[in-house]
């Protein structure tokens, strides 16, 4: 072999192994790329396997904001900053890629996670055929960097429908529904609107999820007036509350009312604020295998 083919040889295998050794990279292959879909009332979620790293998932739970994040089988980045570019595909390398900024990286659990802003930014991109790439230093050496490459083959298919579910999430979570508030006038028991419309989720909720099995109503007062009065007024708004359940379709067999006067203020009823917490009826939710949490 002349001499100038050897240089060139040794050369070219010097740089692979070079830009080999620089950049450990993980990424699903152009046959192999697949998005996964997890979709209900409670919960959307899109996700690419990415093979021996883990998986890249957007997520929106009812009630939340979507976001994204990569949930890794081990931690493989360094804590600090990745950089976050949106590369163009191999078979159109003509498009200009998009500088995304820098992402926060945790030491371990989800190591990247964004926020629905830049998650939807994400989509967007992948949306449009583009291949979002996550850089950062390994956390085991300083002298590899690690990249996570993101595929949009067969994204927009699976896209159409994680959109779908999303117009057609619930308003609310268990979470934010399992120990819920409604508030009532100076010596009322009417429901005001702003109630109705808890109500209105509580409803919402419980008739999509099947083993939420129990309704615990609970009315109480302020302490103006008489005791026994506020006793019989506090029973009246648990009364009303348990209505206006079993009225929209809530089993009543399901539901334990209960009444007790001024007798548990959430605060002090020092002030006319503090008396209008403590006019109110709280709705706790019992789910199968769950035990009630005393207020």
């Amino acid at each position: 072999m002349p001499r100038s083919w050897s240089v060139i040889v040794v050369s070219f295998l010097l740089g692979f192994s070079a830009s080999f050794a620089s950049a450990v990279q993980y990424g699903a292959s152009l046959n192999h790329a697949e998005w996964r879909l997890q979709l209900s009332p409670f919960e959307c979620r899109m996700w690419q396997p990415i093979p021996t790293f883990g998986d890249a998932v957007f997520s929106n739970r009812a009630g939340e904001q979507q976001r994204f994040y990569l949930a890794p089988v081990r931690s493989v980045m360094k804590e600090g900053k990745a950089q976050l570019i949106s590369k163009a595909p191999l078979w159109d390398e003509s498009r200009a890629s998009l500088d995304m900024g820098e992402v926060a990286v945790r030491s371990s659990g989800n190591q990247v996670e964004l926020g629905r802003q830049r998650a939807y930014q994400l989509l967007n991109e992948l949306y449009d055929g583009m291949a979002p790439v996550f850089s950062r230093q390994a956390w085991y050496t300083g002298d590899e960097t690690v990249e996570v490459h993101l595929s949009s083959i067969n994204f927009r298919k699976a896209y159409n429908q994680y959109r779908d579910c999303l117009a057609s999430l619930l308003p609310v979570n268990f979470e934010q529904i399992q120990r819920s508030r409604v508030h009532f006038r100076l010596g009322d028991h009417q429901i005001t609107a702003s109630s109705k419309r808890t109500l209105e989720h509580i409803i919402q909720y419980v008739k999509a999820d099947s083993s939420v099995t129990g309704f615990y109503i609970d009315g109480h007062t302020d302490s103006v007036g008489r005791r026994l009065a506020n006793l019989d007024l506090s029973q009246r708004r648990a009364e009303s509350v348990t209505s206006y359940l079993v009225a929209n379709g809530v089993d009543a067999a399901n539901i334990t009312t209960r009444y007790h006067g001024e007798r548990y203020p959430v605060v002090n009823n020092s002030t006319p604020q503090n008396r209008a917490q403590n006019r109110r009826v709280t709705i706790r939710l019992e789910r199968e295998g769950m035990s009630l949490i005393s207020e």
